[in-house]
């Protein structure tokens, strides 16, 4: 009993405070719905700093259907992280536009308890129902703008083509099902290693279930919703729906591939390598031709989703452990690339998203220009910021497991992204505005945005500090 209370502690402890979240929504005041973002994040605090691993224990609990490790926690950091940044970073923008509700707060925060359980589970059903979870609080948050037909649109085609993908994943588990008779990963990958994986049953589901994953990390070809739902949902939102999931997803994927098909592992190996490719290329080549820098960063999400595949490919604990660290640093220059973009557009910075709109803004706002400077660079990998190292250990770990080409793949793909990247710079810095503006500066989001150039530039400079955490990661 105290076994199976601990394997969830997080997740109960998520529940219980997001419940308390909706009594004080609703004993606040319309003008005052900030104050229940305010509370999430202390109540998530108080939530990860409950939840440590002490000593790096391994909890399972409910039937081993899943486990509470240092695995789990590392990437329920990561959810913190993206949540307290988007909470501070959506106050102005959600205000602006006369949709700041306590609502939103609340479906972010609940939409974490389904992360966790993703990254938890080590039972197919168990992984599936944090799956859903998590997605139908997406949905929610992309079509959060009720007045806007994009964020409606985003909404409406994140849901028909998410309730696909799950119809997918689940299909899939059924055929696995059908041929192993069970759903947990270590009996699954008992079954394989007596019988291999020449059933056709069995091929069948665990391609079609990957697929499902697949859809959730926007990867190609399963990305089709991605620049459309993350062009269309509140920017704020976008920023988290680009972080969170994704790292969910990646999270429950390594766990999958690490226990259950731990026997075919070499099998698996060119289906993810293929998988990564197309995922940077597409993902970079599309960038390219975006002129809108919302879009632009939409499809650069997917291509870092191709980055972090890099680290399944390679199976070794370093490709994991990579995998981890690079969620964390995203968290940080993706947000904060999101959370400057709408506060421009929220203080009329920016007339809308369009490059030119961002043209003569180092002279006129040096500090906002360079933070996203700084954000732009971490992302396109260049040293000494926190995205450099993150490629740097993904790339590693690809290099020790032998698949050197796909880590030379990943630095000419990090080559390519790195001009659409400073297209944004060289705008801000080289071009000659459209025109005059002088804006107050006082906005949370601008907070949001210095927490996360923060840690950008120490995690760059100081690196071993954070993988000397997920360093002891045992999957």
């Amino acid at each position: 009993m105290i076994s199976n209370l601990v394997s969830i502690m997080p997740e109960l402890l998520m529940t219980i405070f997001g419940l308390i979240l909706i009594a004080i929504d609703v004993m606040t005041r319309k003008n005052s719905k900030s104050g229940v973002g305010y509370f999430g994040i202390f109540f998530i605090i108080i939530a990860v700093l409950a939840s440590i691993p002490v000593g790096g224990f391994k909890i399972f609990g409910f039937g081993q259907t899943l486990v509470w490790d240092m695995y789990s926690f590392a990437f329920f950091c990561v959810f913190a992280i993206a949540y307290i940044l988007t909470t501070i970073g959506s106050v102005d923008y959600l205000r602006e536009r006369d949709i700041l509700k306590g609502e939103f707060y609340i479906i972010t925060f609940f939409s974490i308890v389904g992360m966790m359980f993703m990254v938890s589970a080590t039972d197919l059903a168990v992984l599936y129902a944090g799956m859903e979870t998590m997605a139908i609080s997406m949905y929610i948050l992309a079509g959060f703008d009720k007045k806007n037909l994009k964020s409606n649109e985003a909404g409406l085609k994140y849901f028909i083509i998410g309730a696909f993908s799950s119809a997918i994943f689940l299909f899939g588990l059924s055929y696995i099902y059908g041929y192993t008779g069970t759903t947990k990963y270590a009996e699954i990958a008992h079954m394989i290693s007596a019988n291999g994986l020449n059933n056709f049953n069995i091929k069948l589901g665990m391609v079609m279930m990957l697929a499902g994953l697949a859809f959730k990390i926007s990867a190609v070809p399963f990305h089709m919703w991605a620049p459309d739902v993350y062009n269309g949902a509140p920017t704020p939102a976008t920023g988290f729906m680009t972080v969170a999931p994704k790292a969910a997803a990646m999270g429950a994927i390594v766990r999958f591939v690490w226990i259950a098909l731990e026997p075919a592992a070499a099998q698996w190996q060119l289906f993810f390598s293929i998988l990564a490719v197309l995922t940077m290329t597409y993902g970079n080549l599309v960038a390219l031709a975006q002129n809108n820098v919302k879009r632009m960063l939409a499809y650069s999400a997917i291509s870092h989703a191709g980055y972090m595949l890099i680290g399944v490919v390679s199976m070794n604990e370093l490709g994991y452990q990579a995998i981890a660290f690079y969620t964390m640093v995203y968290a940080f220059m993706n947000i904060g690339a999101f959370t400057i973009l709408s506060l421009m557009k929220n203080k009329g910075i920016i007339e809308d998203e369009r490059l030119e709109s961002f043209a003569g803004l180092g002279k006129k706002y040096p500090i906002i220009s360079l933070a996203m400077l700084i954000f732009m660079f971490s992302l396109a990998g260049i040293p000494p910021l926190a995205g450099f190292m993150g490629k740097f250990y993904i790339f590693t770990s690809a290099i020790k497991s032998g698949v050197i080409w796909l880590a030379i793949v990943g630095v000419i793909n990090s080559v390519i992204a790195c001009y659409y990247y400073m297209r944004v710079t060289i705008f801000m810095y080289f071009k000659e505005p459209e025109y005059e503006v002088t804006v107050d500066m006082k906005a949370a989001s601008f907070i949001a945005s210095l927490i996360a150039v923060v840690f950008v530039l120490v995690i760059g400079v100081f690196p071993s500090f954070l993988m000397n955490i997920v360093k002891y990661m045992i999957v």
